[in-house]
């Protein structure tokens, strides 16, 4: 499991992480399929295993829908109305904040669900998955060194501007040069992430299949999706927070220049995430 834990505001982006990928009125209302279709790309899966997944995945969604549909609904709305002019740092930071929350409360609520599956894979499966992560793997260290060090930091700059687009419409240069400041004095944290994620990789296998007592399997994996920072290197974590505190900077910096065009279309993008979620709601 991955958090996509990646739009406007970084936090808006994240302002609603569980809704970013959920908010969606079709992906929304698709997510057992659709999450059925991405898991089993890392292994087959038998037919009793998927109705499984089916089943508590649509249950959780239910969950989800009632408790946390709302609250992104209420966060977007005061957004909605903080934007209407500079959004100062301190509150950049707590609304990234708030989503991060967000989408922990979420997988907390899906951990039981993850662990009475995770006991379910069999060695075969086990080793399907292994190999899709080393191919993944792979594939993530060719990306990373193509090109010079100034042309991968040049196409990390155009991703963050193309985001940042899609929530504000055509930026200007010299707003696209702020993004740029930030992007380009972040520490570049490659090896750091790809550590990471190796060693979620090599650790949920591990647990998979030691298959320890449901409660140890829930709390072990409450600690590599949660509790980062109790295995974390704290060089990396430096990094993270150095990142974050330097496009909370930017996305405040980038607010107070926004065209009255601009703003709203920021507006427009947030008001179709409330209607889609409204829609959701009045679909049960």
């Amino acid at each position: 499991m991955t958090r996509q834990w990646r739009g406007f505001l970084l936090l808006l982006a994240a302002c609603l992480a569980a809704a970013a990928c959920s908010v969606s009125r079709i992906a929304y209302l698709n997510a057992p399929p659709l999450a059925l279709w991405y898991v089993g790309g890392y292994f087959d899966m038998s037919d009793p295993q998927k109705a499984f997944f089916k089943e508590r995945l649509s249950r959780a969604m239910a969950w989800h829908r009632q408790n946390e549909l709302p609250e992104y609904r209420r966060a977007i709305e005061a957004l909605i109305v903080k934007s209407q002019a500079k959004v100062e740092v301190d509150d950049v930071r707590a609304i990234y904040g708030l989503a991060r929350n967000y989408y922990y409360r979420a997988v907390e609520h899906l951990l039981p669900d993850l662990a009475d599956f995770v006991v379910q894979l069999d060695e075969r499966q086990l080793g399907q998955a292994e190999r899709k992560f080393a191919d993944d793997n792979r594939k993530l260290v060719r990306e990373s060194v193509k090109g010079t060090p100034e042309e991968r930091r040049e196409k990390l700059v155009k991703k963050y501007v193309d985001q940042f687009e899609d929530w504000t419409g055509k930026l200007s240069a010299p707003q696209r040069e702020i993004i740029a400041e930030a992007v380009k004095g972040m520490a570049d944290n490659t090896e750091d992430r790809l550590g990471d994620r190796r060693y979620r990789q090599v650790e949920a296998l591990a647990l998979a299949r030691a298959k320890p007592p449901r409660d140890k399997l829930i709390a072990q994996l409450r600690r590599l999706l949660i509790e980062t920072e109790t295995w974390r290197r704290p060089e990396y974590a430096k990094k993270m927070r150095e990142r974050d505190e330097r496009m909370f900077v930017a996305v405040s910096e980038l607010t107070s220049t926004l065209t009255p065009a601009q703003r709203a279309h920021l507006q427009d993008k947030m008001r179709g995430y409330v209607k889609d979620i409204s829609a959701i709601l009045a679909s049960r």
